[in-house]
């Protein structure tokens, strides 16, 4: 573009509308900010033990029960579809297959957990109506 010679052209649409000015576009709008690459992502702490839980990923602490109680509780959809396949044909292989043995050992223990409050809380609600 330095040398005189050389022409530089506005561009227009078929309305007549300026689109191109000496090579640079016009536009009527701003142009947005960018959006940075990486944002700092705050993931909510277990109270129990004070590890970060990320809700999208099994518990990054694989030992810790009170991760994965956290984990467990804040998906309901999930233990639902996990009760259906464990009665299945399939049974525990498919979630092994799927997701692991640790997995399936901590699902288990979860849903053993709620099962023993469910019968105490049966049982209080009897010994209430005597």
């Amino acid at each position: 573009m330095n040398d005189p010679t050389e022409k530089t052209y506005d561009i227009v649409d078929s309305e007549g509308t300026l689109i191109e000015h000496d090579g640079v576009p016009v536009v009527d709008e701003p142009i947005p900010a960018p959006v940075p690459v990486r944002q700092t992502c705050h993931l909510p702490v277990v109270k129990a033990c004070g590890h970060r839980l990320d809700l999208h990923v099994q518990p990054s602490h694989r030992n810790c029960e009170d991760c994965w109680w956290a984990f467990f509780n804040s998906h309901g959809e999930l233990c639902r579809q996990l009760d259906e396949m464990h009665t299945s044909e399939g049974g525990d292989s498919a979630i092994i297959q799927l997701q692991g043995v640790k997995f399936l050992h901590r699902w288990k223990q979860f849903m053993s957990t709620i099962a023993q409050w469910r019968i105490e809380q049966e049982a209080q609600m009897k010994e209430n109506n005597e």
